[in-house]
């Protein structure tokens, strides 16, 4: 096995991950306005995901879409293809949508391979963290993945 590393910013937050084994992905987003969140909703996100954020409103709509999006984010760099898979194509977990803050995660088009996937948002940003599922998987990886706002 090789060691993966994967990196990401947004505004003053960075998020870096160094897993041993395994592919791995991370994505971070600052809690800020987008100008076109109502379009990103539907092209990203899944028929039961968009119904997931209807009935929400400014700063909830938007930390909840944030949150899919760092899930779905997180997984595509771990899977390395970058955004050319259609985020569209695949739901992030029913229960992780509903609150859940880790579970198990496989592709549509790719289901003997599974995947952990763990949300680390907190008040200020939405960030994930993905990475491959073996035998040898530690959890307790995931607490010292890093999550360093600078200032």
């Amino acid at each position: 096995m090789r060691t993966s590393f994967n990196v990401s910013h947004s505004g003053n937050h960075g998020l870096i991950a160094i897993a041993p084994d395994g592919r791995l992905g991370v994505d971070i987003e600052d809690f800020s306005a987008r100008s076109d969140e109502d379009g990103l909703i539907e092209a990203v996100l899944t028929p039961k995901e968009q119904s997931d954020l209807a009935l929400l409103r400014g700063s909830e709509k938007l930390r909840k879409f944030l949150t899919l999006w760092t899930l779905k984010e997180a997984l595509i760099k771990a899977l390395g293809v970058g955004l050319s898979l259609d985020m569209s194509g695949f739901e992030v977990p029913a229960d992780m949508r509903h609150g859940k803050t880790s579970s198990v995660f496989k592709f549509p088009h790719l289901a003997t391979v599974e995947w952990r996937l763990h949300n680390l948002s907190n008040q200020t940003f939405a960030a994930a963290f993905a990475h491959e599922s073996d035998d040898s998987f530690d959890p307790a990886a995931v607490r010292e993945t890093q999550a360093a706002s600078w200032p």
